[in-house]
């Protein structure tokens, strides 16, 4: 695996020091660690479809990695996505097989347990920046396209942080919870990303033949020159370069766009523009 680098974010620091007032800073510690070996797996599996991440930043309930993903496909993106949520869980089953074999280590390991077990799943709830969010834009990419998908999955974000919200609201009235309230900013931090809203750089990297690390199949698209490039936008799917027919009204060929000019020439327009 290639060598990571390490970021802490603002929220991060916060929550170490809400850890280190109510006395739980060996707990914040082993989450911390956990959440290290939790993008480590996501890394490796770049790494073994032939993308490199390298920047991992720290942050409450978890991390975020990030590095060369350009010209990934969304099945691509799916398996490194799941392998995170999998390291953890791997690790869980890893430590309660210890506890089997040698039953004095369970008060050595069972904090470590916990968080791998807790990594898992918590990063599998639907949204930004967790794994299931992730999970979920890929899923209703190949479904609705990207541009559609984020929208979906950023409604459902901002949902899930206000929920988190009020639950916290109501604690007030019982027994305060402030993870609750650190879990709805990193949720609506995740929702309010501009990487992850950016519904149009991964169809500027699919449509780059400089991107193309494996066979990549060409297709064929004829278009009206009255199209916007937003509408063209949809028209395209990952996974594929294209050569790209412009027709006037009349039916009459204007131009032939290859794929090596289409991200380029698309990229030079305002989405509201139209294609020719």
């Amino acid at each position: 695996m290639g060598k990571l680098t390490f970021k802490v974010h603002p929220l991060f620091i916060i929550f170490g020091i809400y850890f280190a007032f109510t006395g739980k800073v060996f707990s914040f510690l082993s989450y911390t660690l956990c959440a290290c070996i939790h993008e480590c797996g996501h890394s490796l599996m770049a790494e073994k479809l032939g993308y490199k991440l390298k920047n991992v930043t720290l942050m409450p309930y978890g991390a975020m990695v990030s590095g060369d993903m350009t010209g990934m496909s969304v099945k691509e993106e799916i398996a490194v996505v799941v392998a995170g949520p999998i390291t953890n869980f791997l690790l869980g089953l890893m430590i309660l097989a210890l506890w089997w074999l040698f039953p004095e280590t369970y008060p050595y390991t069972s904090l470590a347990a916990q968080a791998n077990f807790a990594l898992a799943f918590v990063n599998l709830i639907p949204a930004f920046p967790l794994d299931g969010g992730r999970l979920l834009l890929s899923l209703l990419s190949l479904k609705t396209g990207r541009v559609k998908a984020v929208k979906i999955s950023k409604i459902l974000g901002v949902i899930l942080s206000a929920t988190l919200v009020g639950l916290f609201v109501y604690s007030c009235f019982v027994k305060v919870n402030f993870s609750l309230l650190f879990f709805s900013l990193f949720v609506l931090f995740g929702v309010l990303d501009k990487n992850s809203a950016d519904a149009y750089v991964r169809i500027f990297d699919a449509l780059s033949c400089s991107n193309v690390k494996k066979a990549r199949e060409i297709k064929e698209l004829a278009i009206s020159d009255c199209l916007t490039v937003r509408k063209v936008y949809r028209l395209l799917k990952d996974g594929y370069l294209y050569r790209v027919y412009v027709y006037d009204p009349n039916g009459k060929l204007k131009r032939v766009v290859e794929p090596a000019e289409l991200a380029d020439y698309l990229t030079t327009k305002r989405l509201d523009e139209k294609i020719a």
